[in-house]
Order: structure tokens, then sequence, then C-alpha cells
């Protein structure tokens, strides 16, 4: 297995955290699930592979518990919006002195900074920003795919625009990956 010893602490969420975390377990990682306290594990059957703890981040106990977590293993994934991690004293920078080698990965949709970092990123929201696919380019700025790199010329035009709009999402300030689902597992 590819990724037999990595060892990865996978925060509850919707779909591209689970599904991110199932292709790492896949691949030989072990991987532990933080669900809330009180929820009803992992309905989403994206759970193959991996264990689960509950546990309340919000408590101080529950915050000591996610520390410990992370001081032992090697890659983080967090799936909230930006600014959720680091209320609960929890963001990269507080980990990440827990222990230095964490890559830390966020899974926020519209990135950490930005004009709709607070906004939810899921399909509908993207949907119905864009307006379309000729919207696009009027909330983002559009990368000119034309030398490949996004989108190749094979490829139908509003494939290629959300590509680009896909790519130009993440936000790699501290060491700290945010990417759109699919990439994740590949960085």
């Amino acid at each position: 297995m590819a990724l037999r010893g990595v060892r990865v602490v996978e925060l509850a969420g919707l779909a591209p955290g689970p599904f991110c975390g199932m292709i790492l377990a896949d691949f030989g990682a072990q991987v532990m699930r933080v669900d809330r306290l009180g929820s009803r594990g992992d309905i989403s059957h994206l759970g193959r592979g991996k264990r689960s703890i509950a546990v309340d981040l919000k408590r101080p106990r529950g915050a000591a518990v996610l520390r410990r977590l992370c001081a032992g293993v090697d890659v983080v994934l967090e799936p909230f919006r930006s600014g959720v991690m680091e209320k609960l004293q929890l963001g990269p920078e507080i980990l990440q002195q827990v222990n230095p080698k964490l890559i830390y990965a966020r899974l926020s949709g519209f990135g950490q900074t930005g004009r709709f970092s607070g906004v939810a990123g899921h399909d509908i929201n993207y949907l119905a920003l864009s307006g379309g696919r000729d919207s696009v380019s009027e909330f983002f700025s559009m990368e000119n795919s034309q030398s490949g790199t996004v989108g190749t010329a094979s490829r139908p035009e509003f494939v290629r625009r959300w590509s680009s709009f896909l790519h130009n999402l993440p936000d790699s300030r501290w060491g700290v990956h945010g990417c759109w689902s699919i990439r994740t597992p590949v960085l």
C-alpha cells in the first residue's frame, strides 16, 4: 500500500472530507474520523477503512483530545468554513506548534480569504453564484486555459471554465493546503 504508515485525522463534515479520507484509507493510510458528540456517525457510506471517535471540540477537554491526536499524525483534513477552527483554538498555527510536520488540509470550498470565504462551499452555492457558465468570471478571476494546464481543447467550454474556477480557489498560506475535494488526496 502506497500510504502505509501515514496517519490522518479527518474532522467530520460533508462529502469532500470523508471522500478524501476514504481514498487515503484505500491507499493504506490510517484514518481516524473525529465525529461530533451525539452524531450518528458516518451515514454517508464514506467511512470505509476508518476508525472513529466522537469528540465535542467546543469544550476544552474535546479540544485537548484533538491536540493530542494531532501530535501523532501526519495529516489533518478540516472541512469547516473560514475561522471556525481558529475560534476553537485549533487552527493551523496552534496545531502546527504541537506538530511542526503536520500537513493541515483545508476543504472549505471558497478558501480562507476573499469575498466568499464565509460562504458554505457546496455545489448548490457554486451554481447559485455562477448563474451559469458565462457568469463565473464576474465573481472570480479566470485563468486562461488555452495552455492546457487547467483545461484542454477537447473539453467543452463550461468544463474548462469550472476547472479554471476551481483551480483558482486554493489558499496555501502558512503551508496550509486548501483545495477542491477531488485534488486533495493527490496533494
